[in-house]
């Protein structure tokens, strides 16, 4: 660690503070333009994530995601949260028998307390800079969107990579622009697990008063939420979708607005929808369903004609957050949301290959049915045990959201990663269970059931929190110490070595003509000095008619340089050991439809580009990576714009 290492670090937390309240003061205004003065820090931040990225999706419209912008943006937030200025909770917990302070309690409630913040500064820390990325989803396309948008100001067309059109539509990536507007790429990862956990923070101590929970059910709420890790497979939005779950039951039982502000209400459930979908695709279900519960709810208690007017308010709002967003799909990928509403350039729109939902029965009952189950044993706790006011419904409804969707999103992937896209509403639906079981026990503290059900719940959420922990797909234990130390010496993602080595590369290609990059660290290019497309899954996502998976290498250089894409980057050497472990991958009948697609298309696609290794003419070739000119076959008399091939050194070898 360096002093300079360390006021990167301060810097870093800082300035995602200030966006924190930045996005507050945006939600505050939207609150004021409907007459809600000085709103809950919760409130007004729980609104300006939707305000935030509906003004983002017209920035990129307008192709104006530029630093300044994007400064200046934040700043004009940041004077509004001062302006409007907003109280810390707008809930006062209630008076009951347990929040009296025994002396036990005065003791182990500040404990507890100091044992959470601990914990929270701790995992808060260690955002700053995550050591060990995924090896092929963030190296390869999630640390170059964010990259891209910036340099290119807004979220440009990449026709042929699967994840730009499967993942997301931009909101989530825009959301990183606005933290590497001042920071270094390494701390890309803040926007979702900074300002997710920062709002989490507020949000806990908002739902805790919400709920009426006593002092000391307060201190254990909190320690078991920051003590429950979200899964982070890669730099896929997670803990800030979980912190907007949360605010989905904070907006739906808030008694101000149940009182008051209906309108208001059902705007803001459906602009924290919207929010959610813009940050990973598969989030949309639980959004949607969570109001339709919520307007079930409402049917039940204020007539169906409010029920339908919630619903289409909610509809309206998180269509209105993500059209911006869903405009900008439409022209670069070919579908206004992926799948729901087309799509687009993904492979099974060719009928290349099977998509990702062509999984049979078994592998459905395997891996979606064990996630599918314990939602439901929840669901029924809850509906038979928990309490049927505004702020119990709100439980019910994310329990119900989060157990529909995950079957829904489970058939919609094949059975693929069903842990992974529905985690961040499955965790506070099971933390919720601790507010239903405390709130039955502190109106009836003589009936010793609820006391026994409220400590085997802690027991549940315990053992699941270590687990998770423990879990060696994420090694979510290893990461809070390697994410500290990373931060702390200001690691760089890669060596300095691999980024000369890029740098190498990209002035090994002329100008003027379109390339196509199938590289391990794509994020290490310029890509305002050429028309880069990114090509993760080569052949997973390509242009009309499609990518002739079943043709030869000429078939697919053909097919290139009709889409003006003229010069191939491929590391080479990086993919070799695929290649080999495909066919092992292809007859795994364990595996997805979508994993057995995905291999035979990419294992397809290397193979051509080993084809075109022997035809066409090498610009650039360090023994890792080549650079090919698919214009010009081997043989022709031509002179390559560099003279020859560039060795690793950066020397060139006449051919």
């Amino acid at each position: 660690m360096t002093p300079a290492s360390l006021l990167h670090f301060i810097e870093a937390l800082l300035w995602c503070a200030l966006l924190f309240f930045s996005i507050t003061g945006y939600g505050a205004v939207l609150l004021r333009l409907f007459n809600l003065r000085a709103p809950s820090i919760p409130l007004a931040a729980s609104s300006g994530f939707g305000v935030v990225i509906f003004l983002g999706g017209c920035l990129n419209l307008l192709h104006a995601i530029t630093t300044p912008i994007l400064i200046a943006l934040t700043l004009l937030g940041a004077l509004a949260v001062l302006l409007l200025r907003g109280t810390l909770t707008d809930e006062q917990p209630a008076s009951t028998p347990l929040a009296q302070h025994t002396s036990l309690a005065s003791k182990t409630i500040p404990v507890l307390l100091i044992v959470t913040a601990l914990i929270f500064a701790i995992r808060l820390a260690a955002t700053v800079h995550w050591q060990s990325y995924q090896a092929s989803d963030d190296y390869n396309f999630y640390l170059a969107a964010p990259a891209k948008m910036l340099q290119l100001h807004h979220y440009a067309a990449d026709p042929f990579s699967e994840r730009r059109i499967m993942s997301s539509i931009g909101g989530n990536y825009f959301l990183q622009t606005l933290v590497i507007a001042i920071l270094p790429l390494a701390d890309v990862q803040m926007a979702d697990r900074a300002l997710g956990l920062i709002l989490l923070a507020f949000l806990t101590f908002a739902l805790s008063a919400q709920f009426r929970l006593s002092p000391m059910q307060r201190a254990i709420f909190a320690l078991l939420v920051f003590f429950t890790p979200q899964l982070q497979f890669n730099l896929t939005f997670v803990i800030l979708p979980s912190a907007l779950f949360f605010a989905l039951v904070y907006l739906a039982g808030h008694r101000n607005l149940l009182s008051e502000h209906l309108t208001l209400q059902a705007l803001l459930l459906g602009a924290v929808a919207g929010t959610l979908a813009t940050t990973k695709s598969t989030y949309l279900p639980h959004g949607v369903l969570f109001v339709l519960a919520f307007a079930f709810f409402q049917a039940r208690r204020r007539g169906l004609a409010a029920a339908i007017k919630t619903t289409l308010l909610a509809a309206l709002a998180c269509l209105l957050v993500m059209a911006p967003w869903m405009i900008a799909s439409h022209f670069t990928s070919g579908t206004w949301f992926y799948p729901s509403l087309g799509k687009g350039y993904q492979y099974s729109a060719y009928g290349l290959y099977p998509a990702p939902s062509g999984a049979g029965s078994s592998i459905i009952l395997h891996k979606v049915v064990p996630f599918c189950a314990p939602l439901l044993l929840l669901l029924a706790l809850e509906w038979f045990w928990g309490d049927h006011d505004e702020p119990g419904e709100a439980i019910i409804a994310l329990s119900a959201a989060g157990l529909f969707a995950t079957l829904l999103v489970g058939i919609g992937t094949g059975g693929d990663s069903v842990r992974r896209y529905n985690y961040p509403c499955i965790i506070p639906a099971m933390l919720l269970l601790y507010a239903v079981f405390s709130r039955r026990r502190n109106r009836a503290p003589a009936a010793r059931q609820w006391l026994l059900l409220q400590t085997l719940t802690i027991l549940f959420i315990a053992y699941t929190a270590i687990t998770t922990w423990r879990q060696k797909f994420s090694n979510e234990y290893d990461q809070i110490p390697l994410g500290l130390k990373a931060g702390l010496r200001d690691t760089p993602i890669v060596p300095a070595t691999v980024t000369a080595e890029y740098a190498a590369v990209q002035r090994s290609i002329p100008t003027g003509g379109g390339v196509l990059i199938t590289v391990n660290n794509p994020f290490l290019f310029d890509f305002r000095t050429h028309n880069m497309s990114i090509a993760d899954y080569p052949g997973a996502a390509s242009l009309p008619p499609g990518w002739p998976s079943h043709g030869d290498g000429e078939d697919l250089a053909r097919y290139l340089l009709a889409n003006h894409l003229r010069y191939l980057v491929y590391s080479y050497a990086d993919f070799a050991g695929f290649d080999a472990g495909a066919p092992h991958v292809i007859a795994d009948p364990t595996r997805t439809q979508w994993i057995h697609s995905e291999a035979r298309i990419t294992l397809r696609s290397h193979q051509q580009y080993a084809e075109l290794a022997k035809t066409r003419r090498t610009l650039y070739d360090d023994g890792q990576m080549y650079v090919l000119d698919l214009a010009q076959p081997v043989g022709r008399n031509y002179l390559p714009p560099t003279s020859g091939r560039t060795t690793r050194s950066g020397t060139q070898v006449t051919k």
